[in-house]
Protein backbone atom coordinates (compact mmCIF):
# COMPACT_ATOMS: atom_id res chain seq x y z
CA UNK A 1 0.00 0.00 0.00
CA UNK A 2 2.92 2.01 0.70
CA UNK A 3 2.97 2.78 -3.63
CA UNK A 4 -0.03 4.45 -3.34
CA UNK A 5 0.03 6.46 0.18
CA UNK A 6 1.83 9.14 0.80
CA UNK A 7 1.84 12.07 3.53
CA UNK A 8 -0.24 14.40 1.49
CA UNK A 9 -2.79 11.67 1.24
CA UNK A 10 -3.53 11.24 4.93
CA UNK A 11 -5.67 13.06 7.55
CA UNK A 12 -5.89 12.03 11.05
CA UNK A 13 -8.43 12.77 13.71
CA UNK A 14 -10.42 14.57 11.18
CA UNK A 15 -13.77 16.14 12.44
CA UNK A 16 -16.79 15.45 10.10
CA UNK A 17 -20.64 15.59 10.67
CA UNK A 18 -21.90 12.89 7.72
CA UNK A 19 -20.63 9.80 5.97
CA UNK A 20 -20.79 12.08 2.84
CA UNK A 21 -18.22 14.64 4.16
CA UNK A 22 -16.08 12.27 5.38
CA UNK A 23 -15.74 10.53 2.01
CA UNK A 24 -15.69 14.23 0.22
CA UNK A 25 -12.83 14.96 2.68
CA UNK A 26 -10.96 11.60 1.71
CA UNK A 27 -11.63 12.79 -2.42
CA UNK A 28 -10.39 16.12 -1.85
CA UNK A 29 -6.63 14.98 -0.48
CA UNK A 30 -6.54 12.95 -3.57
CA UNK A 31 -7.85 15.83 -5.78
CA UNK A 32 -5.24 18.44 -3.91
CA UNK A 33 -2.41 15.65 -5.12
CA UNK A 34 -2.94 15.86 -8.31
CA UNK A 35 -4.60 11.95 -8.86
CA UNK A 36 -8.42 12.53 -9.38
CA UNK A 37 -10.41 15.00 -10.57
CA UNK A 38 -13.48 16.50 -8.61
CA UNK A 39 -16.13 14.48 -10.76
CA UNK A 40 -14.43 11.59 -9.00
CA UNK A 41 -15.04 12.36 -5.53
CA UNK A 42 -18.61 13.13 -6.57
CA UNK A 43 -19.41 9.86 -8.07
CA UNK A 44 -17.76 7.94 -4.53
CA UNK A 45 -20.65 9.68 -3.10
CA UNK A 46 -23.25 8.93 -5.68
CA UNK A 47 -22.11 5.37 -5.39
CA UNK A 48 -23.20 5.45 -1.32
CA UNK A 49 -26.66 7.36 -2.46
CA UNK A 50 -27.20 4.57 -4.87
CA UNK A 51 -26.12 1.47 -3.50
CA UNK A 52 -26.29 2.25 -0.04
CA UNK A 53 -23.44 1.68 2.32
CA UNK A 54 -22.02 -0.94 1.10
CA UNK A 55 -18.36 0.34 1.34
CA UNK A 56 -18.04 -0.50 4.58
CA UNK A 57 -16.23 -3.23 4.79
CA UNK A 58 -15.78 -4.63 8.13
CA UNK A 59 -16.27 -2.57 11.06
CA UNK A 60 -15.52 1.08 11.14
CA UNK A 61 -14.02 1.09 8.19
CA UNK A 62 -15.09 2.37 4.87
CA UNK A 63 -13.41 1.43 1.46
CA UNK A 64 -15.20 4.22 -0.55
CA UNK A 65 -14.55 4.26 -4.41
CA UNK A 66 -15.68 4.81 -7.80
CA UNK A 67 -15.56 3.82 -11.46
CA UNK A 68 -12.29 5.62 -13.43
CA UNK A 69 -14.25 7.19 -15.67
CA UNK A 70 -11.33 9.21 -17.39
CA UNK A 71 -11.18 10.92 -13.64
CA UNK A 72 -8.01 9.43 -12.22
CA UNK A 73 -4.57 10.48 -13.35
CA UNK A 74 -2.36 8.28 -11.11
CA UNK A 75 -3.54 5.31 -8.80
CA UNK A 76 -3.65 6.25 -5.34
CA UNK A 77 -5.47 5.86 -1.67
CA UNK A 78 -6.47 8.57 0.26
CA UNK A 79 -6.54 7.60 4.39
CA UNK A 80 -8.50 9.76 6.66
CA UNK A 81 -9.61 8.78 10.38
CA UNK A 82 -12.07 10.17 12.55
CA UNK A 83 -12.22 12.23 15.93
CA UNK A 84 -15.58 10.41 15.84
CA UNK A 85 -17.02 7.78 14.48
CA UNK A 86 -19.94 8.73 11.16
CA UNK A 87 -22.92 6.11 10.49
CA UNK A 88 -23.15 4.86 6.96
CA UNK A 89 -26.44 3.10 7.71
CA UNK A 90 -24.43 -0.38 8.01
CA UNK A 91 -26.00 -1.44 11.11
CA UNK A 92 -22.98 -4.66 11.55
CA UNK A 93 -20.59 -2.03 11.26
CA UNK A 94 -21.05 1.31 12.07
CA UNK A 95 -19.91 3.89 13.09
CA UNK A 96 -16.45 4.45 10.90
CA UNK A 97 -13.46 5.76 12.02
CA UNK A 98 -11.58 4.91 8.87
CA UNK A 99 -12.37 5.94 5.46
CA UNK A 100 -9.92 4.89 2.58
CA UNK A 101 -10.05 6.62 -0.97
CA UNK A 102 -9.46 4.12 -3.61
CA UNK A 103 -8.84 5.61 -7.38
CA UNK A 104 -6.97 3.42 -9.92
CA UNK A 105 -6.72 4.41 -13.42
CA UNK A 106 -8.85 0.66 -14.75
CA UNK A 107 -10.54 -1.87 -13.76
CA UNK A 108 -7.14 -4.54 -13.63
CA UNK A 109 -5.16 -1.66 -11.06
CA UNK A 110 -8.84 -1.67 -9.08
CA UNK A 111 -8.04 -4.67 -8.02
CA UNK A 112 -4.35 -4.31 -7.45
CA UNK A 113 -4.91 -1.26 -5.27
CA UNK A 114 -8.17 -3.23 -3.26
CA UNK A 115 -5.99 -6.30 -2.71
CA UNK A 116 -3.06 -3.85 -1.42
CA UNK A 117 -5.53 -2.34 1.27
CA UNK A 118 -7.39 -5.92 2.27
CA UNK A 119 -3.79 -6.96 3.16
CA UNK A 120 -3.21 -3.92 5.26
CA UNK A 121 -6.91 -4.39 6.62
CA UNK A 122 -5.80 -7.91 7.58
CA UNK A 123 -3.97 -6.90 10.26
CA UNK A 124 -5.71 -5.99 13.48
CA UNK A 125 -2.66 -4.29 14.79
CA UNK A 126 -2.48 -2.00 11.58
CA UNK A 127 -6.32 -0.95 11.82
CA UNK A 128 -5.68 -0.23 15.25
CA UNK A 129 -2.27 1.52 14.44
CA UNK A 130 -3.95 3.83 12.03
CA UNK A 131 -7.06 4.42 14.03
CA UNK A 132 -4.67 5.40 17.27
CA UNK A 133 -2.25 7.51 14.81
CA UNK A 134 -1.65 11.36 15.71
CA UNK A 135 1.17 11.51 12.81
CA UNK A 136 2.32 10.00 9.83
CA UNK A 137 5.02 8.10 11.46
CA UNK A 138 3.53 6.42 13.95
CA UNK A 139 0.88 4.54 11.15
CA UNK A 140 4.20 2.96 10.57
CA UNK A 141 4.51 3.38 6.54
Amino acid sequence: MKDYVSVETIALKQCVGSWEEAVRCAGRLLEEAGTIKDAYTNAMVTLVKELGPYIVVMPGVALAHARPAGNVWKNSIAIITLEEGVNFGNESNDPVFIVFAVAARNDDEHLDLFQAVAEFLEKEENVERLRKARTFQEIGF
